[in-house]
């Protein structure tokens, strides 16, 4: 993402707290360790947080065109 916004920059925050949440959970911190299944739902956990602040924030205040 070139020069994000400030509903994007606030995005990407959720997404890595959110995804940072997900982590902490599994109590692995050595990325290489995980399984297919753990890296496919933190990925999912970010994206899926990240869209959904996108989808409230410009809900809230829609972008300028």
């Amino acid at each position: 993402m070139i020069d994000p916004n400030k509903h994007e920059s606030q995005a990407l925050s959720v997404a890595c707290q959110s995804g940072g949440e997900y982590v902490e959970s599994l109590g692995k911190t050595d990325l290489a360790t995980f399984t297919g299944e753990e890296w496919a739902t933190l990925i999912e956990v970010a994206v899926t947080a990240f869209q959904d602040h996108l989808r409230t924030a410009y809900a809230n205040e829609p972008p300028p065109f």
